[in-house]
């Protein structure tokens, strides 16, 4: 806005602003401003004229002012809010502008996801838009509800922010009342006052177990089923691999010490350590990854639909595997007792695991023992059972490379991950809290070396440099630092901005000073929420979470298709060949694979909200410890200690005085008593709802 604008004209223009699509004349602009102004409507007509003068309002008819017309055109992505109105994208595109607010009535028939032109309504720093022509239907698939009418039927979307019935076209079938589905939607017409879709598939009768947990997968573009295609190649392989085969040009580890260490109810094992002692001082470490690159070859159904599905999804009941079970369960996977084809990276290094030779290639493994966490931990503990001794100077290799990393400035970000004990329905039991042992540690180091390592190889390999797809995490944003540094002093806590540094080592204080007390958890979501997104790129290598230079991922090609192109590259550029794919193609996969990535991460907080409501319905009216995780205008959140399910406890439901929301020292406040909660607050609350289907838990204070 002009700084050469009166304070009249300012508010005028305004008010103005507040009206895109329509006129005002004097009298109701005056109706609309504070009395303590003391403008008349002498005054606002004079502002109306020099608006109109400076081409910034127009006159229509006499009399009757608007804002006046914008011809500036934009093109984006719509994304609905819950209430039904919009937001054309455009700050990922253009980074310094904000995306477009384009309320429900501009929307003009365009529906979420698509691609639109929008026409900018408005000056100011909060203009409107209206969508003037759908460029692309985003073809986005819903799940919903069945309502049938007759010969009729309509899907009730379930989530909020797709705010229109679809009709559905096509033979309809009675059976499908009150049914779970999925639909694609294809078109919203001309004069009709619903979107037009089809039925892909009905999943079953809401509040099934596994009618919810399908109707999750489907809601973020994953799908349970394989097509058939699919299927074929994948039975084309035989059950196992033919015992002491030869296979040339692969470096045979049968006769090495080989183990791995997975969850107690893991089934694909794409990792497996092994281990022998050298001349002294001088050890050979082996990480081998499943070898998948030899079964998904580039460009059949398989490698297609791994890529479309980008990673493997994780749910708290179940897994939705990124290949058909027959590779992700039995033929990829490194089950001991067995021979399986391997890619490896092996190292020598010395006692303080620095390393002084490097081989990286094919090789075929063979397995002797599979532990658990809580097998590998007892051996590492208590120094007993077979392979204790090996299991224990391995920890003690893994501790030297995480010490390694604390110096270099890696953050020691740790979170509580959550699982449910559940009986033969899939009805959670129990919610238990996962333990990280040192035996999860001592992999975790071992995979983060490989990655790091191959990462390394690669982008020093050749000048100038192959195309390779890295996995990267960004600097955190200054104001999102800003923002954390006085979230943590609300609980005393300090950090330094004053240098990477500087930052590193008090975050790393900050978390270590965290353990145990009541505000860790809120303050690690929140330093969580502060840093960047780590993503899949094919132009940087550098992750400053882990405070590596290079870094990508090469060990889990059963789950991740990224680590699947890692592998295929890597192959080539070992043999000194191209590595069939442009630095436009490995963009483009890692673009996709993010977002794939970001959509799997979704679905999985989905089924454990799901199956925290499911398990909170057991417990209405139960009293918990918990602590304040949220405070917002309507409520606040808050999470219960022992269990961590989360819940809101709304302002209307706070009981014995009138409470109100501040925001800037994010607490509420009652009006009479003064008594405020505020994040990381202890509290007793009562359970008092808790629906699956919708995902939400409702407390009450129970003080």
């Amino acid at each position: 806005m002009s700084s050469k604008l009166s304070l009249t004209e300012k508010l005028v223009l305004a008010l103005l602003e507040d009206n895109p699509k329509g006129t005002l004349n004097a009298n109701r602009i005056s109706s609309r401003l504070p009395r303590e102004a003391k403008i008349n409507t002498d005054h606002v007509y004079k502002a109306l004229l020099s608006l109109t003068s400076k081409k910034m309002a127009e006159q229509p008819s006499k009399g009757n002012f608007r804002i006046a017309k914008v011809t500036e055109e934009v093109e984006g992505i719509l994304e609905f809010t819950k209430k039904g109105d919009a937001y054309l994208l455009l700050s990922h595109i253009v980074p310094e502008r904000e995306d477009l607010f384009v309320p429900r009535e501009f929307l003009n028939r365009a529906l979420p996801g698509d691609r639109v032109v929008c026409t900018v309504l408005g000056r100011g720093k909060r203009p409107k838009g209206e969508v003037t022509k759908v460029l692309e239907r985003a073809q986005t698939r819903v799940v919903g509800t069945l309502e049938v009418f007759e010969s009729s039927a309509f899907l009730i979307p379930d989530k909020q922010n797709f705010p229109f019935d679809i009709r559905i076209q096509g033979k309809i079938e009675s059976e499908w009342e009150g049914m779970k589905a999925v639909c694609m939607v294809k078109d919203f017409p001309n004069q009709s006052r619903n979107p037009v879709g089809v039925i892909l598939e009905i999943i079953g009768k809401p509040g099934m177990n596994d009618t919810e947990m399908h109707s999750i997968v489907a809601e973020f573009g994953f799908s349970v089923k394989f097509p058939e295609a699919v299927e074929k190649e994948a039975a084309i392989y035989p059950e196992n691999l033919e015992e002491n085969q030869n296979w040339p040009g692969r470096r045979d580890m049968r006769g090495t010490l080989t183990f791995t260490i997975d969850p107690e109810d893991a089934k694909d094992f794409d990792d497996a350590i092994s281990y022998q002692k050298l001349e002294e001082g001088k050890y050979e470490l082996g990480i081998h990854i499943a070898d998948v690159s030899h079964y998904v070859e580039p460009n059949t159904a398989l490698d297609n639909e791994a890529l479309l599905r980008g990673t493997s999804v994780y749910l708290a009941d179940r897994t939705i595997p990124m290949l058909p079970e027959k590779l992700s369960n039995n033929l990829c996977s490194l089950k001991p007792d067995v021979d399986r084809l391997a890619f490896s990276a092996i190292f020598i290094v010395d006692d303080n695991c620095h390393i002084i030779e490097r081989w990286y290639g094919k090789s075929v493994i063979h397995s002797q023992r599979r532990f658990s966490y809580e097998q590998a931990q007892e051996r590492i503990v208590s120094g007993e059972g077979d392979l204790h001794a090996e299991l224990q100077f391995l920890n003690g290799l893994a501790k030297k490379l995480h010490t390694q990393r604390k110096n270099n400035g890696a953050l020691g970000f740790e979170s509580d991950e959550i699982r449910f004990k559940l009986d033969d329905n899939g009805k959670p039991l129990q919610v238990l809290l996962k333990k990280r042992f040192d035996a999860h540690k001592l992999i975790e180091e071992f995979m983060l070396l490989a990655n790091r390592e191959v990462a390394e190889f690669v982008k020093k390999k050749h000048k100038p440099e192959l195309p390779f797809i890295y996995r990267i995490h960004d600097n955190p944003n200054q104001d999102k630092l800003i923002e954390l540094s006085k979230f943590c002093q609300l609980f005393g806590y300090k950090l330094d901005l004053n240098s990477e540094k500087n930052l590193r080592h008090s975050l790393n204080k900050l978390f270590e000073d965290l353990v145990g007390k009541p505000e860790e958890d809120v303050i690690n979501q929140m330093a969580i929420r502060s840093m960047a997104k780590a993503v899949y790129t094919g132009s940087r290598s550098d992750h400053f979470g882990l405070a590596f230079e290079f870094y990508t991922h090469f060990t889990s090609p059963i789950r991740r298709y990224p680590d699947l192109l890692v592998h295929r590259l890597l192959q080539h550029y070992l043999l000194n060949e191209a590595g069939g794919y442009t630095a436009e193609q490995i963009e483009m996969i890692a673009k996709h694979s993010s977002n794939m990535e970001q959509k799997a991460a979704e679905a999985e907080r989905a089924s454990t909200k799901y199956k925290m409501a499911e398990y909170l319905q057991q417990h209405i009216g139960t009293v918990f410890e918990a602590v304040v995780s949220g405070v917002t205008e309507w409520g606040i959140f808050a999470e219960i200690i022992e269990n961590h399910c989360e819940g809101m406890i709304r302002i209307s439901d706070m009981r014995g005085d009138n409470y109100y929301f501040l925001e800037k020292e994010r607490k509420v406040v009652g009006t009479r008593t003064r008594k405020s909660y505020k994040l990381g607050d202890l509290i007793s609350i009562r359970v008092k709802n808790a629906n699956p289907q919708a995902r939400m838990i409702d407390f009450t204070l129970a003080d």
